[in-house]
């Protein structure tokens, strides 16, 4: 890999910055300022080669600008930072005449945010517009004065390297001569450069570098999360709106729940009747024994008696077994619904987490105390701030899925009945009486009734939650449109 020597200009608007740097790289790359008020608005870097060295130069906006705050200046200079963070050769610190208070408050503001004391020795001072610049004896007695002026601002800055150069602009009248200038500045720029072989590479000028990624990939994962908080509100709500929809689902099981009460109270009606022909059968088989005439009407009446409670039981087992089947496929179907909702919101509290996360890292941002990106610091925290506000996502939904319905016990305990009924007589009461009783608290059908009331409650959660989440749906869309300023800041 190729060495490259970096080469930081900087200086207020309209000093002569990107004229240099057009000079120093032969090109016109650099916008050139025509006034004090105009210059370099945004950072720009452009490589070049000389007698085998290659040369990068970073052009900067013009530090202590009247129009710009000392937020605005790092923030501007933060598009460079990964180019400088790998060390900088030299800094060019062009100015014209006098250094001015603002232009050197504005160079300790880089000295204490991004450089340290040790960057006068790697500072050239750059003089422009110096027409007697290949004068040796005009630069040295201009130094001198220079220097005495820049002592009142700056010990420092006062003992630094200083070079002078004209660059007058190629237009107009200065054309015939700005070709021959502009090629003597720049040898005495690169005689200097080529000198400049050590790397500065201060610590806080990589902390620089370090604070501007961590708010750039703060950024990043902030659209990355509101866009996927937004494809999981927009499922976990389709969801929910077909899961509310299922309202009718308590018209289902009622129905189904008066099906079976109808069928049991049938039941009871006809077996009531069978036993008691059953029963009055029976009493004539034995009084066959004492008169035998009445034994074929006795076994007439208990077949039939019997046959009308098998048939009565069958056909009740056999209907309130399907409708049952139906109520359980209406449990079933809500459970997939509810498990598919629950996923969504699964995911949509890991999203948020992620939005926590993100909100923790913002806190413990330097930049913020550096007023760096001051703009786009107010876009992100106003978003984290209002889209976390108090929300509250957890959501659990209780359906009873469990029957206290078998098919098979009931057909069991109905051939057992059978068998007691011809062996003992009396239990006929007994069956009367259990059937009666079953029928009056099978009507209640508490497992139907169960589901009923919880689905009803749910829905009441399910309301609010829907509420919820409209209200979550217009923070992120707030909150989408809150990140477009950060394209435009």
């Amino acid at each position: 890999m190729v060495e490259i020597r970096n080469i930081l200009l900087i200086g207020s608007a309209g000093k002569g910055k990107s004229t240099l740097a057009n000079v120093l790289t032969e090109t016109n790359e650099f916008k050139e300022s025509e006034g004090r008020i105009h210059g370099t608005k945004e950072p720009k870097s452009e490589e070049f080669e000389y007698e085998g060295i290659k040369y990068r130069v970073i052009d900067t906006v013009g530090i202590g600008d009247s129009t710009m705050s000392k937020g605005e200046i790092l923030s501007k200079l933060k598009d460079k930072a990964d180019v400088m963070s790998e060390g900088l050769n030299q800094i060019l610190f062009v100015t014209s005449n006098r250094f001015t208070r603002e232009e050197v408050e504005a160079f300790n503001l880089l000295r204490k945010s991004i450089f340290n004391d040790q960057v006068t020795d790697y500072i050239t001072i750059i003089c422009t517009n110096f027409p007697a610049f290949i004068d040796n004896e005009a630069c040295e007695t201009d130094q001198k004065i220079f220097r005495e002026e820049a002592k009142k601002f700056s010990e420092q800055l006062a003992h630094t390297e200083i070079i002078y150069v004209d660059n007058p602009p190629a237009k107009g009248l200065y054309l015939s001569i700005s070709k021959e200038s502009r090629e003597e500045s720049r040898k005495k720029l690169l005689t200097r450069l080529k000198t400049c072989q050590k790397v500065y590479q201060p610590e806080l000028l990589a902390k620089f570098s370090k604070i501007i990624y961590e708010f750039d990939s703060i950024i990043d994962d902030t659209k990355k999360a509101i866009n996927n908080v937004e494809i999981h509100l927009n499922d976990s709500i389709t969801y929910l709106k077909g899961f509310i929809g299922r309202i009718n689902i308590t018209e289902m099981i009622e129905d189904c729940k008066e099906k079976v009460k109808g069928y049991m109270k049938g039941r009871f009606t006809f077996n009531t009747v069978g036993n008691s022909v059953m029963f009055a059968g029976t009493a004539l088989l034995f009084a066959g024994f004492l008169a035998p005439p009445v034994i074929l009407p006795g076994i007439i009446a208990s077949a039939t008696g019997l046959l009308g409670i098998i048939c009565s039981d069958s056909n009740a087992i056999i209907k309130e077994d399907n409708e049952y089947k139906k109520f359980e496929e209406i449990l079933a179907d809500d459970k997939e619904k509810r498990e598919i909702f629950e996923k969504s919101q699964i995911e949509l509290k890991k999203d948020i987490k992620k939005f926590k996360e993100i909100y923790f890292r913002f806190e413990r941002l330097e930049n913020k105390e550096q007023n760096i990106d001051n703009e786009k610091i107010i876009v992100i925290k106003s978003v984290l701030k209002n889209f976390l506000g108090k929300n509250n996502i957890d959501m659990s939904l209780e359906v009873d899925e469990k029957t206290d319905h078998s098919t098979s016990e009931m057909v069991k305990r109905s051939a057992v009945d059978a068998i007691l009924k011809f062996a003992f007589p009396p239990i006929h009461f007994y069956h009367i009486h259990r059937d009666h009783n079953e029928v009056e608290g099978r009507t209640s059908l508490k497992d139907m009734e169960k589901t009923i009331e919880n689905w009803r409650k749910d829905f009441e959660v399910l309301k609010k939650r829907e509420q919820l989440l409209n209200t979550l749906y217009e923070k992120i869309n707030w909150c989408k449109e809150e990140m477009i300023k950060l394209n435009e800041s």
